[in-house]
């Protein structure tokens, strides 16, 4: 119930903060043993939820599954990002690439917790009818990927066949890895959409297509053949190429040049320099039918925004670390944390293309929510690891050394064995579930800003509107079994490594191992039958299935005839949501952990199981069921969208200056410290980019 009366939002409550700052902490420790985009949605998730829960709106209440559905999904963007690398630069010593570590932190947290903030505040500021159109194109877009997912390694297979690569250290050597970065994802994002336009207009334009596509492939290839023709073809290659590393690095060990030039990668997709006679028409075919769309395409039911979002991400990361970098390759190009992954640019045009479609289908408080939410997000990655650093002052070697202790006096010896405990602690889960909870903050802060300044949602009920009815369906479905499902399923191959071998591996060829065959019960070893069998993740997707089916029969069955289970207030089934997913994933988790079992994982899953108990206290006591708070219109959201950029812009500027300088005091780095292996750089001499690329020859850093 809300009343224009002077009392405040409940979300901005102490408790309130607590449990949705708890509910990010723990999918955030939880995401740290999965990782990837999958373990932030379930974060995500969470926090959606709670958000929801704790507004004290009814009608964000009854929207409470659109907020998870939609909050899963903008967490999930950041989850591409690799960071490790720029955690190390703040940490390294040398003091430019300490800088460049904490804005670097801060930016990827901005653009994580920006994305996670505007999934969820869409749910929150669009009307039904949008929130409801945007389902279609985005489980077209979700079966699109899974079918990437099956055929980009036959598809590899293919083009190459007879290679000999993996997805972790030899993935640079398919012939579709370009810059370690996720631009499938984005072509085949493209790909659906255009495939659902085609379908939704069902225009007689469809016959254009092929059409517009083979005009391009062959205006490709004439341009190609005549760039070879007049001998331009090698130029132009050359003036749009750079190596990924320096040619002229020496070992500091040896005084000789260090790697082979013919030995580093390049800023392009491998097959470009195995198969360059077809990159004129295959670049022309794109372009064709990019044309084609770009005059017919209509991407209606919220399509445009997928749009938007993956040409955004293609376009900052040719404008990048693909061609941006070939004027400063002797800096080792505009890329974050070369060798690693450059997602980090596609991710920033996924963020600029949903600010441009939030403005302009008059969705401007979305993108206030998300600067908001990335500011704080930012200000949190960071500052926790600076906080982190401080927290590890005492008995640090590195601090020691600085200070003129030599590593082999007694005195050294002594304070370092007398923080050796301290010193071992595992600070990643720390800096995991701290970074967390501020990303919770961000969220409370973000929401609970536009809870009292957009109107009132009038929703249709579920029973009332088909459309509503089967969207819950599939937000239930995706949240109780979909999140759970993509990050659990990892836990088979966890549990394959640690436990008995004879039981979960098999021998192939006399040398090498592959997944146990286990048979069906009964009929599995009956006389004549050998193929009723599974592997364990076959077992794992056959019990999930049936789990799915029986979610589909209840849903149905909820539809016609409410079961008794399920509360009649949103308020309660946002709360029987929350638990059953909190305690899904903390108990898997759990499990995950227990096969590989030290003291150290105490900090992560204990912490993680006694912050589960206290949010299931919290979110069964802290949200009431009746509510009162006051709701001022804004005239516009301009101006807060204006404030907005300026406070992300100048928490950058101080923040990063304000952690190097204190750190740098504090820590005192030794000056003639040698780097190593656990010491990366982005600058310098013996830059990671010079020092550690990767190589064609030798596995992926």
């Amino acid at each position: 119930m809300v009343l224009s009366t002077t009392i405040q939002s409940p979300i901005r409550r102490f408790n309130s903060v607590l449990l949705c700052g708890l509910a990010l902490s723990i999918g955030w420790g939880i995401r740290g043993n999965f990782g990837h985009e999958y373990g932030a949605a379930f974060a995500g998730c969470l926090a959606a939820i709670v958000i929801a829960l704790l507004s004290g709106r009814a009608d964000w209440r009854a929207r409470v599954l659109y907020f998870a559905f939609f909050g899963a999904i903008g967490w999930g963007f950041g989850g591409s990002i690799s960071y490790m690398q720029v955690i190390s630069y703040t940490q390294s010593g040398h003091g430019l690439s300490q800088w460049y570590g904490y804005v670097g932190l801060f930016y990827i947290g901005f653009l994580w917790a920006a994305l996670g903030g505007a999934g969820t505040a869409l749910a929150a500021v669009a009307d039904q009818k949008r929130l409801i159109q945007l389902f279609k194109p985005i489980l077209v877009l979700f079966g699109v990927w899974f079918i990437q997912d099956l055929i980009e390694d036959p598809v590899v297979d293919w083009i190459q066949s007879g290679i000999v690569f993996d997805h972790t250290w030899s993935r640079h050597k398919s012939p579709l890895y370009w810059l370690d970065a996720d631009y499938l994802a984005a072509l085949f994002a493209l790909l659906a959409m255009a495939l659902y336009d085609l379908v939704d207009r069902n225009e007689k334009n469809r016959l254009y297509l092929p059409i517009f596509g083979a005009m391009g492939a062959v205006l490709g290839w004439g341009i190609q053949s005549l760039l070879k023709v007049f001998g331009l073809d090698q130029k132009l290659a050359s003036s749009l190429t750079y190596p990924l590393g320096d040619p002229t690095y020496i070992n500091p060990e040896t005084g000789t040049v260090a790697f082979d030039p013919h030995n580093f990668l390049n800023n392009w997709p491998q097959w470009f320099g195995d198969y360059p006679q077809h990159i004129g028409w295959i670049l022309g075919l794109l372009i064709g039918l990019v044309v084609y769309f770009r005059r017919f395409g209509k991407f209606r039911d919220g399509a445009s925004l997928i749009v938007y979002m993956a040409v955004g991400w293609l376009l900052f990361f040719l404008a990048f670390p693909v061609l941006g970098s070939v004027f400063f390759a002797n800096a080792g190009g505009l890329r974050m944390t070369p060798p690693r992954s450059d997602d980090w640019a596609g991710i920033t045009g996924v963020f600029i293309g949903a600010v441009l479609w939030f403005r302009q289908n008059k969705l401007l408080p979305v993108a206030v929510a998300s600067i908001l939410s990335g500011t704080i997000g930012g200000l949190g990655f960071s500052g926790i690891q600076w906080v982190k650093q401080l927290l590890m002052i005492p008995g640090n070697p590195r601090i020691l050394s600085g200070k003129g202790f030599l590593p082999e006096t007694d005195e050294f010896k002594t304070i370092t064995d007398n923080w050796a405990d301290w010193q071992h602690q595992n600070w990643h889960s720390f800096l995991e579930q701290s970074y967390g909870f501020v990303n919770g903050v961000a969220i409370v802060v973000a929401l609970g800003f536009l809870a009292t300044r957009i109107p009132v949602h009038v929703d249709q009920h579920e029973s009332a509107s088909t459309g509503r009815k089967w969207t819950l369906g599939v937000a239930t479905v995706f949240v109780w079994l979909a999140i759970p499902y993509v990050n659990l399923v990892k836990n088979v191959e966890e549990w394959g490594k640690q436990l008995n071998p004879a039981v979960w591996t098999r021998v192939v060829d006399h040398q090498e191992t592959s997944a146990a065959l286990w048979d069906v019960p009964y009929f599995g070893r009956l006389p004549g039958i050998d193929f009723l069998h599974m592997t364990p993740t076959g077992w794992f997707n056959v019990t999930w299935l049936l789990l799915l089916l029986v979610f589909i029969l209840l849903i149905r069955r909820h539809a016609r005839e409410p079961l008794s289970i399920i509360p009649m207030s949103w308020l309660g089934r946002g709360q029987l949501i929350f638990l059953v997913l909190l305690w899904l994933m903390v108990v898997g988790n759990f499990e995950r952990a227990l096969v590989d079992w030290s003291p150290q994982r105490l900090l992560t899953e204990w912490v993680i199981t006694v912050n589960a108990i206290l949010a299931t206290l919290l979110v069964l006591t802290v949200p009431r069921e009746r509510e009162e708070f006051a709701i001022h219109l804004p005239e516009s959201f301009g101006l807060f969208y204006r404030q907005a950029w300026m406070r992300a812009a100048l928490a950058v500027a101080i923040s990063g200056v304000l952690f190097l300088v204190t750190n740098r005091l504090v820590y005192n780095y030794p000056a003639n410290e040698k780097p190593g292996n656990a010491i990366h750089t982005r600058f310098g001499l013996e830059a990671d980019w010079r020092a550690k690329p990767n190589l064609k020859n030798a596995l992926h850093k």
